[in-house]
């Protein structure tokens, strides 16, 4: 499986966790939080595939990691707030937006790094 794959995968738990925080809501005018959830993941799925801030290897070099968890829960808050921005959804204060955005990024690495990836067959003869 492709890491963006495994990336997305592990934006659908991520995205839910993130919506049952005390300070976001995902309700939409006509009440139901459907439409709110799928539209977090498009955009989540979207930016998180258009720019890559998810380490492939969890053994890389420290420095590194927290580099890329900064840059990805900047990332992720700016996201909570587009979405806000472009539905009904509604984030209760920049703490929560920063929450919500470390669940998300915290569920992203967990796909890319839990989930079997693609394996490549070394022993194959030609």
């Amino acid at each position: 499986m492709k890491d963006t794959r495994r990336q997305q995968l592990g934006l659908l738990p991520g995205v839910a966790l993130a919506a049952a925080l005390p300070g976001i809501t995902l309700a939409e005018a006509d009440g139901s939080p459907l439409l709110g959830y799928l539209l977090s993941f498009v955009v989540f799925a979207g930016v998180g595939t258009a720019i890559w801030s998810t380490p492939r290897n969890p053994r890389q070099a420290p420095a590194l990691l927290l580099i890329l968890a900064v840059v990805g829960v900047a990332q992720d808050t700016l996201v909570w707030y587009l979405i806000t921005w472009l539905s009904d959804v509604e984030v209760a204060s920049v703490g929560w937006a920063i929450t919500a955005a470390a669940v998300v990024r915290a569920c992203c690495w967990a796909g890319v790094w839990l989930l079997p990836g693609a394996e490549t067959d070394v022993t194959a003869t030609p």
